[in-house]
Parts: structure tokens; C-alpha cells; sequence
């Protein structure tokens, strides 16, 4: 989330807009101020074109995290942590810390996104018929056609669509095999991308709706490639079972004490050997925390010298630290959540250093155990 911008929390989950939420924003608020409600509409004063337009496009992007926020919540209710939600162009995205345990729980949370839309939607679409206000109902009745739409599209089995996903809970259960079942739902999901793709191009040629055949292409480039994208995980997932951190860590990783000027540091250690991060560490040997590049460039250049590694460092309370018998793909998880580059490795006292497992070490890792096809 760290490219989003936060703009506050709802039951405890943080919510962000995706820089790319304002430019499908204004696109779908001029789609409808310029086109669809003038059309329809031919009598209002054309402020009120903006207005109506503008209202739908941030009401339904209320209908979005909605939808996202059902997912979260039943994730929640199965014990699953969820990150954050985040509104970006092509909608929404709940992101979660785990996968489902079971094909049930996998099934519940993704039908409770489409099932949220839909039910929006229709109450929407038929309470617009009763209101007399002409704009009210304008801005209803789209709404409703649009959450139908959304809940509708999201239950095409395609993954990751959510139909995608209720897809692999079936085959999951069936199979046995998680990963299998997400390769075949993939497929589906790439097929169906792909499809989108041609219409969208079948479009653009045509000449009728420029704006709908790119949208279109675009949509289905991004599911064909989220797909793609989630089976090169799962095929890493795979390959990192049963390894441990103690595999792949640094057995001795470089270290300077507290009270090292970060002149020194600098000069001696990073520019002369290459390192970019450092384990901190009290004289008898326990660690105060990790001190890298991206600390010593917070800090003027003047105030090097007199600066010392404890007034710059990630002090130890601050720290993400893993033991030495866990999974590397635990390890590469608690990486990504916590953006970090590099975990320190302690042992049961939490305070005595083991070693330092980096997120270069596992990409060569990776690399190394799928060139091998091991």
C-alpha cells in the first residue's frame, strides 16, 4: 500500500486510493456527464451533468470497497488478517496476509463479493422506479445497472476473478490439490482475458465505441496477466516447501556497533565492500537493530561524521525478525508485508543473532530451485 494514499480505516482495515483510482474516476464521471445522462436526459441544465456524473462515479466506487470490504470481513470472520483495500482503475483489491485453509473458507469469501454487488444493485435498480425526483433516479438506476453489472461479470469463472475463485474451491475439493486447482482456474482466467482482449480490439476496428473496445483490451490484459502472475507464485510457494531459514541465510552477516560514526560506516564498509546493510549489535554480541543505505541517505552528508549508527538505525523494537527453523516462504511473506529487504535471524531469546536472510538470497534461491525444476 505503500504507493496508495490512505484515507482512513473502516473496522480496522485501512483503506487506500491507487493514484491510477483518479483517472478512471474522471473517465467514468465525463463517460456519463458527456454522453450517457445527456442522451437520456435532454432537458437538464448541463451542470447538473457534471454533478449527476460525478456522484455516480464516486457512489460507485463506494459500491466497489463495499464489495472488497464483504471479502475482508469474511476473511476476518475465518481468521485470515487483511492488510489493507485498495481502489485503483480496474477496481479493487482486498489484500490479505493468508491464503484460505480450505476450499469452503476459499468459496464463502469470494461469493461474498459479487453477492454484495448484486444485492446493491438490486435494490438500486428497483428502488429507482420509485423515486420522483428525476436526477435521484437517474443516479439510482445507473448504480443498480452498474452493481449488477459488476457482481454478474465478477462471477464469470475466471481467475483471479471471483468466479475464478469459487472455480478452484470446486476444484480444490475435488482434487485434493490447491495447486492444481489454482493452475486450472488460472487457465480459465487467461482464456477468458484473453477473449476480452480480442473483443476490445474487435471494437477499436469496428469504429463504434473507441472507449469501450481499449477498456475492454485493458481489463482482459490485466486478468490474463494476474493470472499468469499468481500461478508463477504458487509455482514458487511450491518449490520453497519444507526449505527452512536456516538454509538460505548469511551464517555470518557484516556488523558495526552502535556507536560507529556513520562517516565510518559509510567510507569503510559500504563503499569499500559492496554491503548495503548492516546488523547492529551491543558489545556482548545482542542485537540493537539493522542500519542500511536507505538509512544513512535520510541524513545531510555534513552531518555524517558526527552522526552515529543508534541515531539513524532501525532500532530493535522496530525490527521484523524471524526464527531459524521456519519456512523461507513464511519468510518471503513477512518480506513483502513488511517491505523490508533483509530480516535478521535470532534465536529462541530473540535477542541472539543467527544470521541475516536477505530477499536477494531468496530470489537466487528461487531462481536457482526453478532453473533445476526442483
Amino acid at each position: 500500500m505503500s504507493q496508495s494514499i490512505r484515507i482512513g480505516r473502516i473496522a480496522g482495515i485501512e483503506i487506500g486510493l491507487h493514484p491510477s483510482w483518479f483517472v478512471i474516476a474522471l473517465l467514468i464521471t465525463y463517460s456519463f456527464a458527456a454522453g450517457q445522462l445527456p442522451h437520456d436526459y435532454p432537458d437538464w441544465q448541463p451542470a447538473l451533468y457534471w454533478v449527476a456524473g460525478a456522484v455516480i462515479s464516486l457512489l460507485f466506487f463506494a459500491s466497489v470497497l463495499a464489495h472488497e470490504l464483504s471479502h475482508a470481513l469474511v476473511a476476518r470472520r475465518f481468521g485470515l488478517h487483511v492488510r489493507d483495500i485498495t481502489l485503483f482503475i480496474f477496481g479493487g483489491a482486498a489484500n490479505m496476509e493468508d491464503e484460505a485453509h480450505s476450499p469452503r473458507e476459499e468459496a464463502f469469501m469470494a461469493a461474498a463479493g459479487p453477492v454484495t454487488s448484486i444485492v446493491i444493485g438490486a435494490v438500486l435498480w428497483l428502488g429507482s422506479g420509485f423515486v420522483a425526483e428525476p436526477i435521484i433516479a437517474a443516479v439510482a438506476g445507473w448504480l443498480g445497472f452498474i452493481n449488477l453489472t459488476l457482481g454478474l461479470f465478477n462471477l464469470i469463472p475466471g481467475f483471479p476473478m471471483d468466479g475464478g475463485r469459487i472455480l478452484r474451491a470446486i476444484l480444490w475439493k475435488i482434487r485434493g490439490d490447491r495447486y492444481a486447482a489454482t493452475r486450472n482456474a488460472a487457465v480459465v482466467g487467461r482464456l477468458f482475458g484473453y477473449l476480452l482482449i480480442a473483443w476490445g480490439v474487435y471494437l477499436v476496428f469496428q469504429g463504434g465505441n473507441l472507449f469501450s473496445g481499449v477498456w475492454l483490451a485493458l481489463i482482459g490484459w490485466f486478468l490474463s496477466s494476474a493470472a499468469e502472475s499468481t500461478v508463477a507464485q504458487m509455482s514458487i510457494e511450491r518449490s520453497l516447501r519444507g526449505v527452512k531459514v536456516r538454509d538460505v541465510m548469511e551464517a555470518d552477516p557484516a556488523s558495526v556497533t552502535p556507536n560507529e560514526s556513520v562517516a565510518h560506516l559509510v567510507n569503510d564498509r559500504m563503499l569499500r565492500g559492496g554491503t548495503r546493510s548492516f546488523l547492529v549489535r551491543h558489545d556482548d554480541g545482542g542485537l540493537a537493530g539493522i542500519v542500511t543505505l536507505s538509512d544513512v541517505r535520510r541524513i545531510a552528508r555534513e552531518d555524517w561524521e558526527p552522526a552515529r549508527v543508534t541515531d539513524i538505525m532501525t532500532r530493535y523494537t522496530d525490527l521484523a525478525t524471524i526464527g531459524p527453523d521456519q519456512e523461507v516462504e513464511e519468510a518471503l511473506k513477512l518480506l513483502q508485508a513488511r517491505e523490508v529487504n533483509q530480516l535478521p535471524v535470532v534465536g529462541e531469546d530473540q535477542r541472539t543473532v543467527l544470521g541475516l536472510l536477505t530477499r536477494a538470497g531468496v530470489l537466487r534461491l528461487i531462481d536457482a530451485r526453478m532453473r533445476l525444476g526442483v
